[in-house]
């Protein structure tokens, strides 16, 4: 009888990162074509929704690391945030949505991007 081999987990805290690692194909044609045109987003914001495991995290930071934005929790966003260009993951969760409402203002105010990504498109 072959004992049956377990693999150990290691507890590596390795860098994630996000250059170059989202190929262009037709699934993200769209996204990809909009997040080229930063200047054509109305009122400086774009929002990424689709369903959990396509690639919405990912490529909102692989975006946020080439334009060097801060990357924000939509769980943990609360108070009212500092204005700067920003990338929201999550932003469906957000718990304190007055503090949504605060990050979206402020950005506007500013003529700062907002990058939002979440499973519901933002009307919901």
């Amino acid at each position: 009888m072959v004992e049956a081999r377990r693999q150990l987990a290691l507890p590596l805290d390795l860098p994630q990162s996000f250059a170059g690692e989202v190929l262009p194909d037709s699934s993200n044609a769209e996204a990809m074509a909009w997040l080229g045109q930063e200047a054509g987003w109305p009122e400086h914001r774009l929002a990424l929704f689709g369903p959990a495991g396509v690639g919405k995290s990912h490529l909102l930071r692989q975006q946020a690391t080439r334009r060097g934005w801060r990357v924000l929790q939509g769980p943990a966003l609360s108070g009212v945030p500092e204005p700067a260009p920003t990338a929201l993951d999550d932003a469906d969760c957000v718990a304190d949505e007055e503090a949504l409402f605060h990050l979206i203002n402020a950005c506007a105010a500013a003529g700062l991007p907002l990058l939002l990504a979440g499973r519901s498109p933002p009307a919901r």
